[in-house]
């Protein structure tokens, strides 16, 4: 996710402002910044009782913070004149500010982008077999796709070739880096979506395995959001049944249970 984030705001601002200089600049803090942000998204925690995620409200300061550090870079390494802390500090305040125009429409395509799928996943994984691959299918194949389009475009960035020397590799060295991190971002998101896909295709078997009655202990409900695994405990004619938390098993290719895990139920 960081990867493809850095990648993509790289591309697009260095087409916008027509420099490679400009890529460089604001692909760097976004890099850092998106690693960043795609661990938070992960973040299952919530504010109090409220289903708010603690990961989506620090997304606000932190796109924020990701704008003022880019325009504060900008602003150190465009004028010359000046001091160095002041150009630093006005280029803060100014991306955080005026900065908002780019980075409030970047923080929702994120959240939908990659927030959504995370949190929709991870529910549908404390219900039982729907899984966080499914969510993880989604943000790598995003990843994948963002890296290819943003490697399409990198090539084209602006180079002023009658800069002086020094601007001159820093442009380079920024076209050369939204490029790097766009295959980055292809491989690594593509590698995801292959990972996560067999995830999916291994817990499928198990799902049929107990649907068929080849795995005995087990029974699968199905609600209007997918398939829910029920342990079954033996109580004379009845059963005690509990909600899953976490896997049930490890499981071979064919899709048998291999290592039963250790069960926490509510």
């Amino acid at each position: 996710m960081g990867l493809a984030l850095a990648a993509a705001t790289g591309a697009v601002l260095g087409h916008i402002f027509d420099s490679g200089h400009f890529a460089l600049i604001s692909a760097l803090p976004t890099l850092f910044y998106g690693l960043a942000w795609g661990l938070l998204l992960r973040d299952k925690s919530t504010l109090g009782k409220s289903g708010i995620r603690k990961g989506w409200v620090a997304s606000i300061p932190l796109a924020m913070a990701n704008g003022a550090l880019s325009s504060a870079l900008l602003l150190c390494t465009e004028r010359p004149a000046g001091e160095l802390l002041e150009r630093f500090l006005g280029g803060a305040v100014l991306g955080a500010t005026f900065g908002a125009l780019i980075w409030v429409p970047a923080l929702i395509l994120t959240l939908v982008l990659f927030g959504i799928p995370i949190a929709w996943s991870q529910r549908l994984a404390e219900q039982g077999l729907a899984g966080e691959e499914r969510g993880e299918r989604v943000v790598g194949a995003t990843s994948a796709a963002i890296g290819l389009v943003a490697a399409g475009l990198a090539p084209s960035i602006p180079i002023h070739f009658n800069a002086p020397p020094e601007r001159l590799a820093v442009e380079q060295i920024g076209v050369w880096l939204v490029f790097g991190l766009s295959l980055l971002s292809l491989l690594v998101g593509g590698a995801s979506t292959l990972l996560a896909t067999h995830r999916a295709s291994r817990r499928k078997q198990f799902v049929s395995a107990v649907e068929d009655g080849s795995v005995s202990g087990y029974r699968i409900d199905t609600d209007a959001e997918g398939k829910v695994l029920v342990r079954i405990a033996s109580a004379g004619e009845g059963y005690r049944v509990a909600d899953v938390e976490e896997e049930v098993a490890a499981l071979d290719e064919a899709g048998e249970v291999v290592a039963p895990l250790e069960r926490r139920y509510l």
